[in-house]
């Protein structure tokens, strides 16, 4: 069967994207992990988290600084992995996904991408307390 980039993507998008182990959540895991793209993208994405760790903090000015860099990932992401431009992916993702789910969505991809510096985070509140 011959799929188009939309009819990948919204497959991709079905059932409850909210479940950490949906096979999208882990997929874009490993995409922050550098399993897609390589080690230099997993070091980027590590620079990008620590040095807004450093400035902002944990907590919620963390989360609203990484926001959009996480949305962009993810759109990233699947447009990679459905062979399609950045565009088109994001306009057939807002498309498909109620925008509820899209804004709880993005706080789990948040936190997914915050799993890569844990350690750093720990480390950053041990000091800070």
């Amino acid at each position: 069967m011959d799929y188009t980039a939309k009819t990948r993507i919204i497959r991709d998008l079905q059932g409850d994207l909210l479940d950490c182990n949906h096979a999208t959540r882990r997929f874009f895991r490993c995409w922050l992990d550098g399993s897609y793209l390589g080690e230099e993208h997993y070091r980027d994405n590590v620079a990008y988290l620590r040095q807004s760790l450093s400035r902002y903090g944990v907590g919620m000015k963390l989360e609203a600084k990484i926001q959009g860099w996480v949305i962009g990932q993810f759109v990233r992401y699947t447009a990679h992995d459905a062979q399609c431009s950045h565009g088109y992916a994001q306009r057939v993702i807002v498309d498909t996904v109620d925008r509820e789910v899209l804004s709880e969505l993005t706080q789990h991809l948040i936190t997914d991408a915050l799993d890569l510096i844990e350690d750093d985070m720990r480390e950053y509140l041990k000091e800070t307390a």
